[in-house]
Parts: structure tokens; sequence; C-alpha cells
């Protein structure tokens, strides 16, 4: 199955596109759309999506940014664009990006639907057969550290040859790797390193791996420094995929050196924020979470707050209004529901203290024009 993402900001062009075109019959699935291109690299790095349908000029982010952005992070994705006659100019610019095809939407009112999905079908599976042929070879030479470009695909055939402990032991190292405990512990790094590289996962699949990576630091990270991780890729070969590790790590170094504590000090406190982080639908006690990263209450409370410039309770509260404002922004559960799942248990105190923060109500927020 052929799983698509619709990206357009006219929300009558999205449904149109999603419930008019006989998806079914060509083996493919919408399993999300979004308004803007930030939106869609939120649900790209969320979400596996084998074509992205996206128009070219949007709000916040255009068409053309969101390819360049996801044919780096996402080199399987196959893109299409949707555009009208006078963007010409801009579909030579996507076609040089490596979109597969273009839409005009013109044509979606000229042309049967059938034959229009039917020609990007096609398109998909000649791009498919493309890529077979050389994607074992390229996948090797990346490995042997030998340069084969950052656009080599991930082949149906390597697909069809992964199994089920494959999958497994994938899920196992990305749990341990979004840890992050290997940034400080050098003989996790050097055991989690040989044990992904021995995995010889295709290019298309390794980025995205380390984007997850990316972004869980920012995550745990962002809040207490203005320091910022480059971006994952595009990689040439595994010695360039490991320099982007360390960069990880010595980074992290910077920020711990910066602080006027030890290094175990400063992961236990990142390691509070985690927790905070992760937990945010249950009860958050500072007494409960200093016990946890082994801290007295006392000293734990004085280093949270000098690492990152908020107290614990602070802190906790930032972080749940920020996940409230996404979960009223992103989703249609009840403004009970938002609460619960942000910890507070009164939605009434909730609603008080939300509108402390943003100056509204969660139904007001909720129906705010978004940017």
């Amino acid at each position: 199955m052929i799983k698509v993402l619709v990206v357009d900001d006219d929300k009558l062009v999205r449904k149109g596109l999603i419930s008019a075109m006989p998806w079914d019959e060509f083996g493919m699935q919408v399993v999300g759309e979004a308004n803007n291109g930030e939106k869609a690299l939120e649900f790209l790095q969320a979400n596996p999506v084998d074509l992205l349908l996206t128009d070219l000029a949007m709000p916040v982010m255009s068409g053309i940014e969101l390819m360049r952005s996801a044919r780096k992070r996402f080199p399987e994705l196959y893109i299409v664009v949707l555009t009208l006659h006078q963007d010409f100019e801009y579909v030579q610019e996507a076609l040089r990006l490596g979109a597969i095809d273009y839409i005009a939407k013109v044509q979606l009112e000229k042309e049967r639907f059938e034959e229009v999905l039917g020609r990007v079908h096609a398109r998909i599976q000649e791009e498919r057969k493309k890529s077979t042929a050389g994607g074992n070879k390229q996948n090797d030479l990346f490995y042997e550290d030998q340069p084969v470009g950052s656009r080599s695909e991930r082949s149906p055939e390597d697909a069809g040859k992964e199994s089920d402990a494959d999958e497994n032991a994938l899920a196992g190292a990305r749990e341990q790797w979004l840890a992050l405990e290997w940034i400080h512990d050098d003989a996790l790094y050097a055991q989690l390193r040989d044990e992904l590289k021995a995995m010889r996962l295709p290019v298309s699949r390794l980025i995205p791996f380390f984007y997850a990576i990316d972004s869980e630091w920012k995550r745990v990270y962002a809040a207490v420094t203005d320091r910022r991780l480059a971006e994952p890729g595009p990689f040439e070969s595994w010695r360039e995929a490991e320099g982007w590790l360390r960069s990880v790590r010595e980074l992290t170094a910077q920020f711990a050196g910066s602080q006027p504590y030890s290094q175990e000090v400063v992961d236990c406190v990142m390691k509070a924020v985690k927790i905070v982080q992760e937990e945010l639908d249950n009860q958050l006690f500072v007494v409960e979470v200093a016990k946890r990263v082994n801290m007295s209450r006392s000293y734990f409370s004085l280093c949270f707050k000098e690492i990152t410039g908020k107290s614990f309770n602070e802190y906790v509260r930032q972080i749940r209004i920020e996940k409230a404002k996404d979960y009223l922004t992103h989703t249609n559960k009840s403004v009970q529901w938002v609460a619960e799942h942000t910890g507070y248990m009164d939605e009434k105190y909730f609603s008080r203290l939300f509108r402390e923060y943003t100056g509204m109500l969660p139904s007001e927020f909720r129906h705010k024009p978004q940017g």
C-alpha cells in the first residue's frame, strides 16, 4: 500500500482530492493532510509516508521549501506537485528537486481522476524499477565508506528482505538511541554505534532514524540551551553519519561544560527533564523525581533551576501548557481529555491556568486562526 500525504493551504482542495481520487484502485491510501510545509514535515517525521502530494504556493513554508527539506530528510519519498499553469518556473524547480510528476489544478477539472492518479502510479513504478538495479550495491559502498551520493534509494527488493526480527531489532535500537544515555557513556555509545552499523540500514532509512535522534535531542535540550545541532545528512558514507553522531556528543558536552556543576549533576537534571517530557499525563512531584535521579530534593531543586532557568514546577507547567496547545491545535479531543492528558484532573483549574499562560481559554485558543 502506497501511503499518501496531501498538502495544500486550501482546505476545500485537500478534502476534494482526498474524497474524489480513486486511491484504492491504485493501491494507495491517504494517511494524512496538512495546510502548510511545516505541518507536513511534522507529519513526515512522525508517520511513514511514501508519496507526498503538495501545492507549491503556501504560507508559512512553500512547497519548494518543503521539497528541499523533505528530499534531504526522507530521500525515499516520492513527490508530486500541485500547481497552476502560471507556475511553470516553480514546476521546473520542483522537477529539478526530484518531483516525479506534477498535476496542474485545471487538469482535475478536465481529465478524469483515474487518468491523473494512474499516471502518478505509473511514475512511481518506473522510479522503483530504476532504484532496484543499483540499490544493494550503493548500500554496500556506503558502509564501506565509499562515497555513493546522498540520493541512494531503498529498493522494493530491500524492503521485502526485511524480517520481523530485523524490525524488532531496529525498534529496540531506536529506543536505546532515543534514551540519549549514549551521549555521555563512551562504552554504550561504541556498542550502539557498532550495532547500528552492523544492521546496514538503507540510507533512506538511516537518515530518518537520525532525524528522530535530532528531534529527541531538541525536545530535551532546546528549553535549556541556545546551542543547536546541525541537521543530519545528507550522508555519502558511514564515516559522515558517524561524524554527525559525534557532533551530538560534542555539542552536549559543551553545554554541560558551561554549567557550574559536574557532568553527573547535569546528566541527572537532564534525565529529570526527559521524565517530565515523557510523563506529562502523570502527577509529577519534585520529591519523587529527585529520588528517581538519585538527588536530594533541596539540591535537585537548586540545580534544576540553575540549569534550566526555571523551577521544577514552573518547568512542568510550561511544558504541559505547550503540549495542551499542541493537542488543541491538532486534535478534536475535548478540553477535559486535553486536561487529563497533560496532568490536570480538574478541567476548570486547567482552563484557568491555560488562560493565565496564553491569555485565552482552551476553547478560544482552539478556534483562533492558526498562522
